[in-house]
């Protein structure tokens, strides 16, 4: 068993948690590519057997949100199971869709994030204190689809490693939910746990390049085969992912190459 199976998470249960049931569920290793935290739900792409290997060229796609959230009050984790800090004024419908670009957040206590090499939320259910890091993130676009303050409901496209909860922050509120419809190509509603999408799908954004039988051998051993442009490359023959490399200087370099079925 190996390749893509796009899960659609609940609240409640880890990321982690999901790709234990998957692990039993396949018998064979199982990893996933972009950690929800628990209390959100939504698409969680999982990775089975040699295409753990792939996780790296999925976990950096961009992510798309559904969020609620509750103006007017801050709270230690930015969702309703945090204590209230602040009061603050109701943040105008302006002012969100003002809200785009680069921007620093914090990342919120109660996240998926490790500390030395530890999940915060686990931290935080001890009660552990921790200074929490900043991100630089990128919000590519804010949609306001409900503004019934102090509600709003917002789908947001974001950059990788965003945490809705600390954008909910920002605007001075707290999140309600939070679910992830999209992940780079990839939609919630094409979620199935008994469907396996083979290796070359789960890399469907990416630039491929056929493989000659001898071209197959070269890759398999580590070398260079020609190619044009830069960048990472899909490498298959057969319909089979063989490979992914990085292209330059008139060559494309075999990174990380998948066994022979």
């Amino acid at each position: 068993m190996n390749g893509l199976v796009l899960v659609d998470k609940p609240p409640g249960p880890s990321s982690f948690d999901v790709v234990k049931r998957l692990r039993a569920r396949y018998g064979v290793k199982a990893g996933h590519a972009g950690t929800l935290d628990p209390q959100a739900s939504g698409l969680l792409l999982c990775l089975l057997g040699p295409s753990t290997r792939l996780a790296r060229y999925l976990v950096g796609l961009d992510k798309r949100y559904l969020t609620e959230i509750r103006l007017g009050l801050v709270t230690t984790t930015g969702d309703g199971e945090g204590e209230i800090i602040e009061e603050t004024e109701v943040a105008s419908r302006d002012a969100i869709e003002a809200l785009e670009g680069e921007i620093e957040l914090t990342v919120p206590q109660a996240s998926a994030v490790k500390i030395a090499g530890e999940r915060e939320y686990r931290l935080h259910r001890r009660g552990v204190a921790v200074e929490m890091p900043t991100r630089t993130s990128t919000i590519h676009s804010v949609e306001v689809r409900r503004y019934e303050p102090p509600l709003v409901e917002l789908e947001l496209d974001v950059s990788s490693g965003t945490y809705v909860r600390a954008i909910a922050t920002a605007l001075g509120g707290h999140c309600r939910t939070i679910r992830r419809i999209s992940v780079g190509p990839f939609q919630v509603e094409d979620a199935d746990e008994e469907r396996v999408l083979a290796p070359l799908a789960a890399l469907v954004f990416l630039r491929e390049r056929e493989l000659s039988d001898e071209e197959v051998g070269l890759v398999r051993t580590g070398r260079a085969v020609p190619g044009v442009g830069d960048g990472t490359v899909a490498l298959w023959a057969d319909e089979e992912l063989v490979a992914v490399g990085q292209a330059g200087t008139g060559m494309i370099r075999p990174e990380t190459v998948l066994p022979a079925t």
